[in-house]
């Protein structure tokens, strides 16, 4: 495969549209015998079909640009989390910004307990800091509710985020991210006898079903999960000071 194919299934497959139709290889082949509609994919050239991309993300992005959350902190690290959930959301790759959501909520809450057991030191320790790069999001809830950063009922909040969220985009867990994902009236049409159908068909038939129903359920859910994760932050440095 050259590069041209390369690029051009990208762009395809990044603006396939709300409409897709899906098949086996098998069915294709029958559905081209009998004479039926099937349109090739058109082949751009590399420069062309970026622009293409581009062009719709130009849009994408000016839509959701008065979504973007500032970071209320003024710590690199933070930071550029932000900056990397706020450019995935306005380039919609919001899997990818939902992922770093669950980032931004461990690195805040590693981060605060770190500063609140270390006080008053006024130069970044490397070697107290080792220990929190071996700790994931759990022990993290956990240390950071002993330093005093969180209630039980953000711990609950916090547990809950890990077990249904982070955790399920972090491994990739696809078949739990779309559990009960169904899509309403499909058109199903038998190639051999030319009946159409409206049929309610479960993400859970295909991984292929499974992806797009990701798709959809990111898009619904990023700018909420976006939001939960600035409000942890928001809390964790806003406690910290007041404890000081």
């Amino acid at each position: 495969m050259d590069k041209n194919d390369v690029i051009n299934g990208l762009v395809f497959r990044s603006l396939h549209g709300p409409e897709m139709v899906l098949a086996s290889p098998d069915t294709i082949r029958d559905a081209i015998e009998k004479g039926l509609p099937i349109t090739e994919q058109q082949k751009l050239p590399v420069e062309e079909a970026i622009n293409k991309l581009f062009d719709h993300r130009k849009q994408h992005a000016q839509r959701l640009a008065s979504n973007i959350l500032p970071c209320p902190i003024p710590e690199t690290p933070i930071l550029y989390l932000y900056d990397q959930i706020s450019q995935c959301i306005l380039f919609d790759m919001n899997g990818a910004a939902i992922t770093f959501c669950g980032i931004l909520v461990e690195y805040a809450l590693k981060y605060t307990t770190y500063m609140k057991e270390n006080p008053g030191t006024a130069d970044f320790d490397s070697a107290a800091w080792n220990e929190f790069e071996e700790i994931t999001l759990v022990p993290a809830i956990v240390r950071a509710k002993k330093a005093g950063l969180i209630d039980d009922e953000i711990e609950k909040r916090l547990r809950s985020f890990a077990k249904d969220l982070r955790n399920r985009y972090s491994h990739f867990n696809i078949q739990k991210i779309t559990e009960g994902a169904v899509f309403g009236k499909v058109k199903a049409k038998n190639i051999k006898t030319g009946e159409e159908t409206e049929v309610e068909l479960s993400a859970s038939k295909s991984p292929t079903l499974q992806i797009i129903a990701k798709e959809k359920m990111d898009e619904l859910n990023v700018l909420k999960v976006f939001e939960f994760a600035d409000r942890v932050v928001q809390h964790l440095f806003v406690t910290l000071t007041s404890k000081k």
